[in-house]
């Protein structure tokens, strides 16, 4: 198990977690109404009885289900429009009704209207109930994986000074592969890139804060990027599916992607502009430095670039990691220079 891994299990466990209390929540209203609607009847139900067969019944659902989407399907799924795979997951979870309610039936008297029958109408209640209720936690995981936990909220509108690391990525060669393979080609190879690379950043809890071309940038405040030096273990962690991945691009693309970066950190103003199309933005010097940064890669043939200033702040284990500096460097648009290292995990593996 390598060191992202783990965290990235923790995340979906928690994720999961999550939306088993929002089911069993929907649970305790749906109880509430059905009691509401049923208490006038002949041989209704108490309020208890019915918050114990709902919300047990959802908390169950909401795990059980939640985990197989968050583990199984949600990583096959988020490659499809929403609506194509809601289709899948509404087959699934009605298939799932139907095989649920064989195993562990409600209680008929829970529906003192229904009339006997090999398919109560329950049974097709419940699935559009259950089938409803994973659309909207699709919904919310995208809008979570799009905006992430405090965009998804709206905190981020106003504007407000922190510390953040920046991590610029780069393909190299990118120019020529796009003139072998054509715009079209070039752009489906971006895509499949970019699906690579979000793992690896998710797991190391980084934001991607732009897509520009071939180039991706990718940030994390202060205290993520720094523990236990994720935003260098994310890089590595690329750098490593692309490696295993490199059979597939070579045999649709002719040609396997490879990233340089350049990584510094420092102070810089978040917010969101735009009024129709709401963009977060960061604006400091930390920014364009980190770009530089990376675009010395070739010059000194590596395929990372570190600021000392980030390097004294990571405080890197001796016996992992091997720091090679470079010097100090001149950078475009800097009237001083910044010193530079490049970073490898000693033993192979980040």
């Amino acid at each position: 198990m390598t060191d992202l891994q783990l965290p990235r299990i923790l995340r979906r466990t928690r994720r999961t977690l999550r939306i088993a209390l929002a089911w069993s929540l929907v649970g305790l209203l749906a109880a509430y109404f059905h009691w509401v609607l049923t208490r006038e009847l002949p041989g209704a139900l108490p309020l208890q009885r019915l918050v114990d067969l709902h919300v047990w019944r959802s908390l169950a659902w909401g795990f059980l289900g939640g985990g197989t989407y968050i583990f199984l399907l949600r990583d096959r799924l988020r490659k499809l429009a929403f609506l194509p795979a809601f289709g899948i997951m509404a087959i699934l979870t009605v298939a799932a009704t139907i095989i649920v309610h064989r195993l562990l039936p409600l209680p008929l008297e829970a529906f003192p209207s229904d009339e006997p029958s090999p398919w109560p109408p329950v049974i097709w209640a419940e699935a559009i109930h259950r089938t409803l209720l994973f659309g909207c936690t699709m919904i919310a995981v995208r809008w979570y994986d799009q905006y992430g936990a405090s965009g998804a909220l709206g905190g981020r509108s106003r504007p407000h000074q922190e510390l953040r690391v920046f991590m610029f990525l780069d393909m190299r060669s990118s120019t020529a592969i796009a003139e072998e393979i054509g715009d079209t080609r070039y752009f489906q190879l971006l895509n499949d890139v970019y699906t690579d690379v979000t793992d690896p950043v998710v797991d190391s809890q980084g934001d991607i804060y732009q897509y520009v071309g071939d180039e991706i940038s990718v940030s994390w405040p202060l205290h993520k990027g720094i523990r236990g030096a994720r935003c260098i273990r994310c890089f590595f962690a690329i750098r490593e599916k692309l490696k295993r991945r490199s059979a597939y691009y070579v045999k649709r693309y002719g040609t396997a992607p490879v990233f340089k970066a350049g990584f510094h950190y420092g102070q810089v103003t978040t917010g969101e502009v735009g009024l129709v199309k709401k963009q977060r933005l960061f604006s400091g010097d930390v920014v364009n430095t980190a770009a530089h940064i990376q675009a010395m890669c070739n010059q000194y043939g590596v395929d990372n670039l570190v600021s000392k200033d980030l390097l004294d702040v990571l405080s890197l284990p001796a016996g992992r990691w091997k720091v090679d500096r470079i010097g100090e460097i001149p950078l475009k648009g800097k009237r001083h220079t910044v010193e530079l290292a490049t970073v490898l995990p000693i033993d192979g593996r980040a």
